[in-house]
């Protein structure tokens, strides 16, 4: 089965090499893209961020990330359209 080309918003703070790969997988299951398509903050010391991606149901994929010195991490969650409230 071919899948349809998706047009991925990806935000600036997502550097993972998967990232693209991640959001088309999102979007394919969640309708595509809603509105805003994409958003995401950066703590001002620049340690630190989130990022979201709107899917068209109402679902969010969320990555909250941080760095200290040269050790990096980021984390991944699919918040369902009832938990979008807490994810800011």
């Amino acid at each position: 089965m071919v899948m349809p080309t998706l047009h991925v918003d990806k935000p600036a703070a997502d550097l993972s090499p998967d990232a693209d790969e991640r959001i088309r997988d999102f979007l394919s299951r969640h309708g595509g893209a809603g509105t805003p398509s994409a958003r995401d903050e950066l703590h001002p010391s620049g340690d630190s961020g989130w990022s979201e991606i709107y899917a068209a149901d109402g679902y969010v994929l969320r990555c909250d990330w941080s760095r200290i010195g040269s050790r990096e991490e980021m984390r991944f969650a699919e918040l369902p359209p009832d938990d979008r409230g807490q994810a800011h």
